[in-house]
């Protein structure tokens, strides 16, 4: 199964994906910040992440390079 990690701040943007994904057979994982999709990766090594760039505590781009 992939893995999926979704990281967006907007709480119905979040649920719409996750509902999507999930119905389609993907393992998803959300996170509202920056830190925690951080950690969710580092615990759930997603195959795929679907970011926003604008968090509302690190940078997207600073995610995407801490990962």
């Amino acid at each position: 199964m992939t893995k999926v990690l979704i990281v967006d701040d907007e709480p119905q943007i979040l649920r719409a994906l996750r509902i999507n994904l999930s119905v389609r057979g993907y393992a998803v994982t959300t996170a509202a910040t920056g830190a925690a999709a951080l950690h969710a990766a580092a615990e759930t090594r997603p195959d795929v992440i679907v970011l926003d760039l604008g968090l509302p505590d690190i940078d997207g781009l600073e995610v995407l390079a801490g990962l």
